[in-house]
């Protein structure tokens, strides 16, 4: 009884927080990447300079979108572009390319259907190309 008392009071304060890509990042990712970007790794990667690279590489980008905590969030195309966004202004900012533009709904939901089986394989390719 405790335990549905705990979700229904959760569900009331989720639903009070103004939804922002912050906020979205601490419901949606923060229990695995942290608050801080340091991730778990080797598992989950740290949001680290090597991030604002490999989004300048050629598949970066629908990589992001398609790591299996991306693309298969509860968030909606439009939302989780905002996060990826955020995460990595807010992470990675000074290491971005200087053509570096936000991600769009539209890329997020081109990219999103498809989810890596094996990211950590993906991210090494892709620093190899740097």
């Amino acid at each position: 009884m405790r335990f549905v008392i705990a979700l229904i009071l959760a569900g009331l304060i989720a639903s009070q927080i103004q939804a922002s890509p912050r906020s979205d990042y601490m419901i949606h990712c923060l229990g695995c990447h942290t608050m801080t970007g340091g991730g778990m790794p080797p598992e989950v990667p740290a949001f680290d300079e090597s991030l604002g690279h490999i989004v300048g590489v050629p598949g970066g980008r629908a990589y992001l979108i398609q790591v299996p905590g991306a693309s298969q969030s509860l968030l909606n195309d439009e939302h989780l572009a905002d996060v990826l966004s955020w995460l990595l202004t807010e992470f990675v900012g000074e290491h971005l390319p200087q053509d570096f533009k936000n991600f769009s709904a539209d890329e997020v939901a081109k990219y999103r259907s498809i989810t890596l089986t094996n990211p950590a394989i993906i991210r090494d390719e892709l620093l190899s190309k740097l």
